[in-house]
């Protein structure tokens, strides 16, 4: 009987499986790709397409203006029948609500701005 014949056949070590597995990263949606490094530092950028990112920022202005328009009018409707001190308070924290919205949408249209630049 050959001695080869008695040896059992090497077996792969779990961490070698393990190792291979951690190697296998996704890229987009069907792509699948064997690499030791994380995917940020191979591939610059965020990973979202700058197209959606526009559309995603708009729509968030979108929904920012719709807000502001909502807290204008009831700014207004509270100016019209400020007679209680409640009521003085309350226009105070529209107008408050009001501006940190404005500043925002700047942030968003700035954003916007520097996407559609690249």
């Amino acid at each position: 009987v050959p001695r080869s014949a008695c040896r059992p056949a090497p077996m792969m070590n779990s961490e070698d499986k393990v190792q291979q597995y951690r190697t296998i990263k996704r890229l987009q949606k069907n792509y699948l790709v064997r690499c030791n490094e994380s995917l940020t530092n191979i591939i610059p950028g965020n990973g979202v397409k700058p197209s959606s990112q526009i559309k995603r920022i708009e729509a968030e202005i979108k929904l920012q203006r719709e807000r502001l328009g909502k807290l204008t009018q009831e700014e207004l409707m509270t100016h019209m029948d400020a007679t209680s001190q409640k009521k003085v308070k309350n226009a105070q924290e529209l107008s408050a609500k009001k501006n940190e919205l404005a500043e925002n949408i700047k942030k968003l249209e700035k954003q916007l701005l520097e996407c559609e630049m690249l």
